[in-house]
């Protein structure tokens, strides 16, 4: 039979049949396209405590399966041991030098940067995050490009303070964002903040009494992220959108837990600091690989842009690892991955500048430092001096990495603090309000970094002492460090502060004078030097320090805040409300703000402007007895019978008297003023004889001749 099929169709049949089975394989097994991207960053998170990693337990089940089915990669760095910094590397694929951002405090992602939120939402994807800590909150600039960032956290943990929250809630926000999204495009970005001081782990993940060390504590701190991770896997797949999502699990930094003597991190550049775990999961790829070359934080955006076919923005400086996960044999090339710490120029130390290998680590400061990291991975033994010619290439290479990957203009990185937010970061352990000191440099004049840790470490308790207003105990350990180094920065700033806040300011003064002296530039000195003047009646000294304080920083709230209230006691209303506008420009949620900003309109008589101030105020502080007054008598009095309402004015008036326990005279008679409106005037009586009680009992006469008049008014008008 066959000899009746013409020749050309017999070889041609045999070529069909395999095309048409190559087609069938290629339909069924090409890998399904990315449509999901989960990015988890665990804050914190050294990653020999991960089991993925080595370490000695059971400790991450969760990530392990990931890892398991993923790439992992055994040799990543951050470029920097702290927060905010190493985010926004991660998040832009640039260094410190580039994207401005050098600490906590004091800075902000300028908007000049690009993230990868803008990247994957100009690409059509639908974009959220979800973060756990205020050192990312909305205003450091993070949020670029986020359709969704949720930042207000339900339960702010008070083991610390009023900086984070559990696991337990990102993740429960996290589901609830899957559930709502998961048909669509996107990308979420989880952020975990659990393993950051203080360690706490819920049980059951604490250990037992007997290892109630803290590296213990903080392991259980992982295993308990890990543990929350497990339930967003879980939802991705039933959702059914697990083997459609490139899930990557990172950390911004690890913790020293007192290794070369720093209790936590952010000081030194060493590797327990800055070695992080990276893992890769790509949709539906089952088989793992663990590739030990050097890689870095900057490589996660340019490796989503490769794997997403999307060009990278050129400022990128990482690499795109893509040609791993597809290939076996990848031509190497060495990689020199730039690292800092500038924390030590905050007690006038020098910075220190790493410069890493897949092999070497060189470090900058006034005595530098060389290791082998394959030998001495845990940096024990320096090599500077044995191995100079090495030390000096890799210094050359380090001013060759800061001449071309430093940014001419990163002027939008910079952002001064209200005092609740250098509180907020205070109560995580940071030393807020104290610059460091951006000059990259190679001085060798300045002390190094080493000779001080104890000295770091003991100044890290000052800012808890002065946020439980223990000021004694921190008066106390100030006066230690400064007889141990008399032009310390934060010791001596410190002192100014307490001092202001135990209105002692015949100290006060002189001390901030002098930080002020060695720090012309010192924004929080010369802010609280301008409280300090104010609160004696100094006007026009304090307004003058708080306008130098703005001539270094523009953009500084507390100063536009501070100012306007000194124009508003010397009448100069117009000024006044301009200095309001312009802090609530930049800081829209300052609650202080727009109440003080109502009430400065009507002193200045434009009655019109004041109810939207006051609303805002009260839905940023809803427990907040002055705005609820405020909001409450305009609504009572209001000329435009439009705008007047008595019913609400009595309503918010009577929380206020409760907030105060029926103690205050101005709630009292601003609730017979609401009544009065209403015409209710028998219990506009009442409210008005407890606020005369009051007024009587306090002595105010001022009060109790006016309140007089009011009771008399309301009688006639009966």
């Amino acid at each position: 039979m066959n000899s009746q099929i013409p020749r050309k169709f017999r070889l041609v049949a045999p070529l069909l049949v395999i095309v048409i089975i190559c087609s069938l394989i290629y339909f069924f097994h090409t890998p399904v396209k990315i449509r999901h991207i989960l990015l988890i960053s665990i804050d914190t998170c050294r990653a020999d405590y991960l089991s993925c990693y080595g370490y000695h337990r059971k400790s991450t089940p969760n990530i392990d399966q990931i890892a398991k089915e993923g790439i992992l990669f055994a040799n990543a760095i951050t470029p920097a041991p702290i927060t905010l910094p190493a985010h926004s590397s991660m998040l832009t694929g640039t260094v410190p030098p580039y994207h401005g951002v050098h600490n906590n405090n004091y800075y902000q992602l300028g908007q000049s940067n690009v993230t990868l939120a803008e990247i994957l939402k100009k690409h059509g994807f639908k974009t959220a995050a979800i973060i756990s800590a205020f050192m990312i909150d909305s205003q450091f600039g993070l949020d670029q490009g986020f359709d969704y960032y949720n930042d207000s956290f339900d339960d702010n943990l008070k083991s610390i303070g009023i900086g984070e929250r559990r696991a337990e809630e990102t993740t429960r926000y996290a589901l609830k964002w899957l559930e709502k999204n998961y048909r669509k495009t996107y990308f979420l970005f989880l952020h975990y903040f659990d393993p950051h001081i203080e360690y706490d782990p819920p049980e059951p993940f604490r250990p037992k009494d007997s290892e109630n060390e803290l590296s213990a504590l903080y392991a259980g701190e992982i295993s308990y992220t890990d543990h929350r991770i497990g339930h967003v896997i879980k939802k991705l797949k039933g959702l059914g959108v697990y083997d459609s999502t490139l899930i990557i699990i990172t950390s911004d930094h690890g913790e020293m837990l007192g290794e070369h003597g720093e209790d936590t991190h952010g000081y030194f550049i060493y590797q327990s600091s800055i070695k992080v775990p990276l893992i890769f999961k790509l949709p539906e790829k089952t088989k793992s690989k663990n590739i030990k070359e050097l890689v870095g934080l900057i490589d996660i955006v340019p490796t989503v842009c490769g794997l997403l076919g999307i060009k990278p923005p050129p400022q990128v400086q990482g690499i795109d690892l893509s040609p791993y996960f597809t290939e076996e044999n990848i031509a190497k090339t060495q990689r020199h991955l730039y690292c800092e710490s500038l924390y030590p120029t905050i007690h006038n130390a020098n910075s220190l500048l790493g410069v890493i290998t897949d092999h070497w680590k060189y470090i900058q400061t006034t005595r530098p430092e060389l290791y082998d990291l394959t030998k001495d991975p845990q940096e024990s033994n320096n090599l500077v001096e044995i191995q100079a010619q090495r030390a000096s290439i890799l210094q050359d290479k380090l001013k060759v990495i800061l001449e071309k990957q430093v940014h001419k203009d990163s002027s939008d990185s910079k952002l001064d603090l209200d005092n609740e937010s250098i509180k907020r970061l205070q109560s995580l352990g940071y030393i807020a309000g104290t610059p460091v000191d951006e000059n990259l440099g190679f001085d060798q004049t300045k002390d190094d970094p080493k000779d001080l840790i104890d000295f770091h470490n003991r100044c890290t308790a000052i800012p808890n002492y002065v946020n439980q207003e223990k000021y004694s105990e921190a008066k106390n350990l100030c006066e230690q460090l400064l007889a141990q180094k008399p032009d310390a920065i934060m010791p001596l700033l410190s002192m100014g502060v307490i001092s202001v806040k135990q209105r002692n300011f015949s100290e006060a003064v002189p001390v901030l004078y002098k930080v002020i002296e060695l720090h012309p530039d010192n924004t929080y000195a010369l802010n609280y030097l301008g409280i300090a003047l104010g609160l004696q009646n100094k006007l026009d000294e304090a307004a003058n320090h708080f306008r130098k304080a703005l001539q270094v920083r523009p953009d500084f709230v507390e100063a536009h805040y501070n100012l306007a209230g000194i124009l508003r006691e010397q009448k100069a209303f117009e000024e006044a409300i301009d200095h309001y506008r312009k802090a609530l420009k930049i800081n829209p949620n300052n609650a202080k703000a727009h109440y003080h900003l109502a009430l400065t309109l009507v002193m200045a008589g434009q009655i019109n402007g004041t109810l939207e101030h006051f609303r805002e105020a009260v839905r940023l502080e809803p427990d907040d007895w002055k705005s609820l007054n405020g909001l409450a008598r305009i609504l009572a009095v209001h000329p435009d019978p439009k705008l007047r309402d008595p019913k609400q004015a009595i309503t918010l008036t009577q929380r206020a008297v409760e907030l105060t326990m029926q103690q205050e005279i101005i709630p009292l008679n601003t609730l017979a003023t609401a009544y009065a409106s209403a015409g209710q005037l028998d219990k506009a009586i009442v409210a008005a004889q407890k606020a005369l009680e009051l007024a009587s009992k306090t002595q105010n006469e001022d009060a109790v001749v006016q309140i007089r008049q009011q009771i008399e008014t309301y009688r006639q008008a009966k």
